[in-house]
């Protein structure tokens, strides 16, 4: 079986972007985190910015594009994006590529890739799969509130990325003014741990046992509030948990 492979470069308020291999191609979801930084973190393990085939971006928010003009000047290939992210790339030097939600799209020859809407406070932020050679990957973050239709998105990955970002009592308790608290609780804020690890538990019992936990907050959560949230949820051992830094260059092979 064809394996997968992850660095997740960045991921969190400060900047976002994982880099993803699947099949024979190479992928980067957000251009949050500096292109030297991007550039570094593959380098250690032999990869390239060349050698990536596409760019996708769940949203345009700053923390998720704010390094796209350098990583576009470094990359040759198109950059996906719902159209509501559109004009916050503009001067980008990449081919934009408009996809909508809802749509299986082969991207590349024999890679299928399924954007999906997800509950957040911009216009459109989205979740992706992407399948390819009989591997599948999930990818949710920046999601206010979990639902049905994106469980079944997820359903049947062999990896899934998803958002555990604040701890409530850390939240509650932090540093943070009541309204923005009251933001990140709604739907169009961020999963809590315990949201997470809810979802988790059902996309469990749907075949998956790999998962990385993303854009964990550096002031209202901790990595180890995080995976110890989902592990006490799941209450087993046959699962697979990691969570990624603020900034990272580990590569993961699954």
């Amino acid at each position: 079986m064809n394996e997968i492979s992850i660095i997740p470069v960045g991921s969190g308020s400060t900047g976002n972007s994982i880099y993803i291999e699947i099949g024979k191609y190479h992928l980067l979801i957000d251009m949050g985190i500096g292109f030297r930084k991007l550039r570094d973190a593959l380098s250690i393990h032999d990869r390239n910015l060349n050698d990536i085939d596409a760019i996708f971006l769940t949203h345009s928010h700053h923390d998720h594009i704010k390094a796209a003009e350098a990583i576009s000047n470094h990359t040759c290939c198109k950059v996906f994006a719902h159209a509501s992210s559109m004009f916050n790339i503009r001067n980008i030097r990449s081919e934009r590529v408009i996809i909508d939600t809802g749509i299986i799209l082969e991207i590349l020859p024999g890679l299928l890739v399924k954007m999906f809407p997800v509950s957040h406070d911009f216009a459109q932020t989205c979740g992706f799969t992407f399948s390819c050679e009989g591997r599948k990957i999930g990818y949710v973050t920046d999601c206010g509130k979990m639902n049905e239709n994106i469980i079944e998105e997820l359903s049947g990955s062999d990896l899934i990325i998803i958002e555990a970002n604040h701890d409530l009592e850390m939240l509650k308790n932090g540093p943070y003014p009541l309204q923005l608290q009251k933001r990140i609780r709604s739907k169009y804020g961020h999963l809590s741990n315990d949201e997470c690890a809810d979802t988790i538990a059902i996309l469990c019992d749907r075949c998956t046992k790999n998962f990385l936990l993303a854009h964990i907050s550096l002031n209202n959560n901790t990595p180890e509030r995080a995976l110890n949230t989902v592990r006490n949820r799941l209450g087993r051992d046959d699962v697979f948990l990691y969570a990624c830094p603020a900034e990272g260059n580990d590569l993961l092979t699954f």
